[in-house]
């Protein structure tokens, strides 16, 4: 049964009558951890499949794998157990070799709806349990290259960088026989051209044989190479170079190849808390994004997550937030591909709880397990910006612990945590409720945040507390939205004066509008009509009814109304300050890399609402971060007739690899020339 529920844990006691002692507004007492089936029946899945393996796969390793499965699972094969997982957003592999017969083989899965885990997936969505990612068979080597970190870090100059490669073995050979094996790595670029004249290699004794040091840390790169004046990545311009790994044997015979696209970027702040993407200020034009499929649930395919990726890039998106988990590896992929920030997001809320998980002793490594494990399986993506701890599960030393790990880690993005509200050492500081009066008041902070956080993040902010916070002399980090402008019925009417403030001020760094799409499932009536069903519309219970109708696009990924305005908003040219009697207009690029020449301009004027001239710019010049005035060519009219003219300019992206179509619209300006005059017996 999908069950839709915001706050509320539907294994909460008593749930069915409403729940006992209802406290406030996140509705009534919650469970206590870690008990489910005192509270709720558990429904169970079984599922098996009869495979063989290819004789080709002899003397390999074999691993299965399950891309995520909600929330727990054990897995047998051939009726011996392999093992248990939970947390049902990331990935679980098993190495099955010992288990596998000659010819057919079975493999069989136990699937649990709630776990003692799902006291840390309680986010604002469709509960939907089961199987949702892929499930593969990998086969490799006994000796191979299993994993590998890549860092790439570039001079002050931000001119040349130095790329750096940690790689990780899977060793289930003979450790005695790794005498003259050896890995191998090549760099290429976008054309496929090799960019090192020799390739990066290192022993692989060397690394299975690394000693540690007994103070400080080891040396980070086995692998390194310094390379002059990368192309960077970004997301007006993602561009992606490709390494290549060779592991060798002893004669030099290639046992295994693998590949990793790799962006050369950096992303820092300035003294003046802006954020900076190579050197130069960004602001977030995000949302926030569930996967979600009206049909499919959360079982999206690799299509519907293209999709999804375009249709950001075509609203003049450039940031995305995985609310509120880790999402589906290919989808980074595609964010690397096409050019998309992106807030990478721990699977833990616990909003029913409030702030008692991080608090519990026994939840500490549960917590860190989730994030370290969101790291280490997305470390190599250019197109993740920053590292999000969670959402709605409170503040509390596990997530201290937490963002030290990651800090220690990986330096190269910046960490976000918005439930990270109130720094009780600081000396300004108020307690409990009186605490909230001041978070909730103007100045919508008590009065910072705890130093593991490296912006202060808000939901939801008024703009007057927005103004407030960016002004404050206790602040001194860059501010972001994490949530905001939520995009349910008639809404984001006043996107443009939040962002007249975020253009405005420095420390603002943009947010992220919730959510992306409703969140509507395919439901038949009872005369077999379709419709996109809500909460309660499958006899769920609890249920928070339409909250989950709330995205600037619909289920199935067409515009909503308000699509519209955040296009306009977030667009990346403005026009301005028009001259018809010259027939000058001011442009502003909001780009940092890309002139407008870049882009093909059309322009058009209309007389009560008929076309009468237009045209095609030529050689326009409207440099990256600056605003310039361009000519429209266009006839002399009688501006003093009683008619209404109207000048239309449109930007448009000319063919490329991304957009097949030529012409797709990312700028557009209606500018009122003049007014009809109303006749004066007009009621």
């Amino acid at each position: 049964t999908p069950i839709y529920s915001n706050i509320i844990y539907p294994f909460t006691p008593d749930i069915k009558n409403g729940g006992k002692r209802n406290f406030n507004y996140m509705g009534p007492h919650p469970p206590q951890f870690p008990f489910i089936e005192k509270y709720r029946d558990n429904p169970v899945g079984s599922y098996y499949r009869d495979f063989r393996i290819p004789k080709e796969w002899n003397n390999q390793s074999i691993i299965l794998h399950f891309g995520g499965i909600s929330s727990a699972f054990y897995v047998w094969v051939n009726g011996k157990k392999v093992g248990y997982s939970q947390g049902s957003r990331l990935a679980a592999e098993f190495d099955i070799t010992k288990f596998l017969d000659e010819g057919k083989n079975r493999v069989a899965v136990q699937v649990f709806r709630w776990s003692d885990g799902s006291y840390l997936e309680d986010q604002d969505m469709w509960r939907l349990s089961g199987i949702h990612r892929e499930v593969l068979l990998l086969a490799q080597p006994k000796i191979s290259l299993n994993d590998f970190f890549v860092r790439t870090k570039f001079d002050e100059k931000l001119e040349n960088a130095k790329l750096e490669i940690r790689p990780h073995l899977w060793m289930q050979g003979d450790e005695d026989n790794l005498k003259g094996w050896e890995i191998s790595a090549n760099l290429y670029d976008a054309t496929n051209k090799k960019v090192l004249e020799k390739s990066m290699s290192c022993s692989i004794e060397e690394v299975f044989f690394e000693r540690w040091p007994q103070r400080d840390i080891t040396k980070f790169a086995f692998l390194e190479a310094n390379i002059k004046n990368p192309i960077k990545w970004s997301s007006e311009n993602p561009y992606l170079y490709t390494l290549v790994f060779d592991v060798k044997d002893a004669t030099g015979n290639i046992v295994e190849s693998r590949s990793q696209k790799i962006g050369f970027r950096q992303v820092g702040f300035s003294k003046e808390n802006e954020l900076l993407i190579n050197g130069k200020p960004v602001k977030i034009k995000g949302v926030n994004r569930h996967d979600h499929h009206p049909v499919r649930g959360k079982a999206l395919t690799r299509k519907d997550l293209e999709d999804d990726v375009k249709l950001l890039k075509k609203y003049n998106f450039n940031a995305v937030r995985t609310s509120h988990y880790p999402n589906d590896p290919y989808f980074y992929d595609l964010c690397d591909t096409y050019g998309i920030y992106v807030m990478d997001e721990a699977n833990i809320e616990t909003h029913h709880l409030g702030s008692y998980a991080p608090q519990q002793p026994n939840l500490a490594i549960p917590i860190l397990s989730r994030v370290m494990r969101m790291v280490d399986r997305d470390k190599n993506h250019p197109s993740i910006i920053s590292w999000s701890l969670g959402n709605e599960a409170g503040t509390g030393p596990a997530f201290a612990a937490a963002a030290s790990w990651v800090k220690d880690y990986d330096a190269s993005r910046f960490i976000h945590y918005e439930g990270a509200q109130g720094n009780p050492n600081h000396p300004a500081y108020k307690e409990g409720e009186e605490g909230q009066k001041v978070f909730r008041g103007k100045k919508h902070a008590n009065p910072t945040d705890p130093y593991y956080v490296d912006v202060l993040s808000r939901m939801y902010p008024e703009i007057y507390q927005l103004k407030a916070m960016s002004e404050s002399t206790y602040i001194n980090r860059p501010i972001i939205m994490c949530e905001y402008a939520h995009a349910m019925g008639n809404s984001i009417g006043n996107l443009g004066e939040y962002w007249d403030l975020i253009n405005s001020k420095k420390n603002l760094i943009g947010g992220f509008i919730w959510d992306m799409k409703d969140q509507g499932l395919v439901k038949k009536d009872k005369n077999g009509n379709l419709f996109y069903a809500y909460g309660g519309d499958f006899g769920d219970y609890p249920n928070a009814k339409n909250f989950c109708i709330n995205g600037v696009f619909t289920p199935d990924g067409k515009p909503n109304p308000h699509a519209w305005e955040v296009k306009y908003v977030h667009q990346p040219f403005n026009f301005t300050d028009i001259d018809f009697e010259n027939g000058t207009v001011t442009v502003i690029n909001h780009l940092n890399e890309t002139n407008l020449n870049h882009y093909e301009v059309k322009w058009a004027l209309s007389k009560n609402g008929t076309e009468i001239q237009w045209g095609i710019l030529e050689n326009i010049d409207v440099q990256p971060s600056s605003s310039s005035t361009i000519k429209i060519p266009f006839k002399k009219v009688p501006f003093k007739d009683n008619n209404e003219y109207w000048l239309q300019i449109s930007v448009h992206e000319k063919a490329t690899t991304f957009w097949a179509e030529k012409g797709f619209e990312i700028a557009k300006e209606q500018i009122l020339l003049k007014k009809k005059t109303p006749l004066n017996n007009y009621t």
